[in-house]
């Protein structure tokens, strides 16, 4: 449970935002791609959505369809085309603040994160519970714009409604997720760059590895991830640089765990997806 180390220290990074929710429908959307972030994100799709990535792991989505996504696992959605009246809501959470939620009796973090390495990513709930959630989560955005904290106790009171609803059906409802293609091609690539993201790997490499051409492969993975191959490998090693700040080694050891030739490297990567330096990052956590 290494990474829940992590998850406890992650609110000081946050400080101004403990949880924030978002509503929306969308007429025409084209895919934001693959991410991951330092918060725990309860996601409800509502309509519009086709295919959703955790990981490495792809599946249809369906109505009324929640997903947990833990912090720093890589998710998003996978699709070529534009989605058509895309609507979904959802909540982001501290992991200290999830932690309170739990009142020292349930491990909510625990239940997630577990929920997700065993690849139970989601549960669907039923239309009324889609609803509550839906206004729920829009009171809590519209209490966002208060000027003093007048509104916490409520939002608080609809947070823990929301996730008596989640965890309620997850421990009832979630299975191991059935897994689909999209593109068997894109996703062998993302599997064995997900396996060997710390190692020199090259587009070269990995054109020759899948027989493809580069121009084709470099095409072909920016439209299903919404990166390039180089920024994607770059994003995945400084998801696990953020691990393993709170270990004992050192900056530069962590640079050269996570695939990086030297710190100077490393520190220009980490402040571009980052926006601080790894120095900055580590204070904020401690």
């Amino acid at each position: 449970m290494y990474l829940l180390l992590v998850y406890m220290h992650i609110l000081q990074y946050y400080k101004t935002m403990d949880y924030m929710s978002h509503y929306e429908k969308s007429p025409s959307l084209r895919s934001h791609g693959l991410h991951a972030h330092d918060y725990f994100e309860i996601y409800l799709h509502i309509n519009g959505g086709r295919q959703y990535c955790v990981d490495d792991t792809v599946f249809e989505l369906k109505q009324n369809q929640i997903i947990i996504i833990p912090p720093l696992h890589m998710h998003g959605l996978v699709c070529d085309k534009d989605l058509i009246d895309y609507e979904r809501c959802y909540l982001y959470i501290t992991p200290e603040t999830l932690k309170k939620c739990g009142f020292n009796k349930i491990d909510l973090c625990s239940l997630f994160e577990d929920s997700c390495n065993n690849k139970k990513f989601s549960c669907e709930i039923s239309s009324d519970e889609g609803c509550k959630i839906i206004n729920h989560l829009k009171k809590i955005e519209e209490n966002s714009s208060a000027e003093n904290n007048e509104f916490v106790l409520e939002d608080y009171s609809l947070i823990l409604d929301i996730l008596n609803i989640v965890q309620k059906n997850y421990i009832s409802n979630s299975k191991i997720t059935n897994q689909i293609t999209v593109n068997s091609g894109m996703y062998k690539v993302l599997h064995f760059i997900n396996e060997h993201f710390t190692e020199n790997i090259s587009i070269n490499q990995l054109s020759n590895l899948f027989n493809m051409s580069e121009s084709a492969l470099s095409h072909e993975f920016r439209k299903y991830s919404n990166k390039s191959v180089y920024d994607y490998i770059l994003y995945k090693r400084i998801i696990k640089a953020k691990e393993l700040l709170l270990s004992d080694l050192s900056l530069t050891q962590i640079a050269l765990e996570c695939g990086f030739n030297d710190y100077s490297n490393f520190l220009r990567v980490f402040k571009k997806f980052s926006n601080c330096s790894p120095k900055e990052y580590k204070k904020k956590l401690l």
